[in-house]
């Protein structure tokens, strides 16, 4: 008797089960989950195909392009990164799916990964912190937690994910212990007003549901916060402070962390150590931002344009002159 075809499906569930044996956190998993499911039904739908075996390269590059004429939720085309993201987990799919002699030919070989635009990383101004800032109420229990939290990310550069995860026990009088992507832990120095602020937050203001709950942020009903809780925290700051030329978001306080981390002269590879990057790259693009605005900086000095405006300014004052 012939044994069934495996199908997608079957086997993507395969591979959630060997992320999972991996240790790879919730959101990965989760993130992994999401695209594939997603790869399945465009080639039940869209392909007519439920069947590993069955899947080509054709179908994959048509699948990618399917992804880039997506709209997302500002009814724009999805970003590079997001493309680049699936093809990515595609990839990364069906190379487990050889290793594990699913499939003798992997179809995503020649897969392209999508090229990424270099683009200058959005930071905040000083300015704009001081009025993100001063949204706070810092008389009231949650006015005083969205302050220590917008200054704990623009201290330490943490993802979101890592300020929700910080424990009571992480915070120490001059660095906060973090757990990073890939269950990574990393020691990030904190500033002394930081840690003051954090204590006060603890001690005067924290109030949770569950006496024994170690998690250092809590909600209004006395629960842990959530990184949606989080961003959402944070754009509703932006919109009281009135910012709208700049993305208010958790990340947008890690970016402008590294710009001034490196404007004040620090190290491109201690600033890597300091965000958790797994590839120095990552931290590179920093670097190259960093590097972009710095070259504008002079730009009024250095521009021919000055010596344009000396040879025009000479002309007329030399046309003044035939008329005194």
């Amino acid at each position: 008797m012939a044994r069934k075809a495996l199908q997608i499906k079957d086997a993507i569930d395969g591979y959630i089960v060997r992320c999972q044996s991996k240790g790879f956190s919730h959101r990965t998993i989760e993130w992994y989950d999401q695209k594939l499911r997603f790869f399945c039904a465009y080639m039940l739908d869209q392909q007519g195909t439920r069947d590993l075996k069955s899947v080509t390269l054709m179908h994959l590059r048509a699948f990618v392009i399917a992804i880039q004429a997506m709209k997302s939720r500002t009814k724009e085309n999805v970003s590079e990164i997001t493309v680049k993201g699936y093809v990515q987990v595609i990839k990364g799919f069906f190379s487990w799916c050889v290793s594990e002699d699913l499939l003798k030919i992997d179809p995503s070989v020649k897969l392209e990964r999508p090229k990424i635009g270099e683009y200058v990383i959005s930071t905040f101004t000083e300015d704009q912190i001081k009025a993100l800032l001063n949204t706070c109420d810092l008389r009231t229990e949650l006015g005083y937690r969205d302050y220590t939290i917008m200054m704990l990310l623009l201290d330490t550069g943490v993802r979101v994910s890592e300020l929700c995860g910080m424990r009571l026990q992480d915070i120490h009088k001059d660095y906060v212990r973090v757990l990073g992507k890939g269950r990574k832990e990393r020691e990030v120095g904190v500033h002394s007003d930081t840690v003051k602020c954090v204590w006060k937050y603890v001690h005067k203001f924290r109030d949770t549901s569950d006496e024994n709950e170690q998690l250092l942020f809590i909600n209004r009903a006395g629960e842990p916060l959530t990184r949606s809780g989080v961003a959402r925290l944070i754009s509703e700051a932006g919109d009281k402070a009135g910012l709208s030329d700049v993305r208010v978001s958790p990340h947008t306080f890690r970016h402008t962390f590294a710009i001034m981390y490196l404007k004040n002269g620090g190290d491109v590879y201690k600033l890597s150590r300091l965000l958790g990057h797994s590839d120095i790259k990552t931290t590179e693009e920093y670097l190259k931002s960093f590097q972009s605005r710095e070259a504008r900086r002079d730009h009024d000095h250095l521009s021919p344009v000055n010596r344009v405006r000396k040879v025009v300014r000479d002309r007329t004052l030399r046309s003044d002159a035939l008329f005194d």
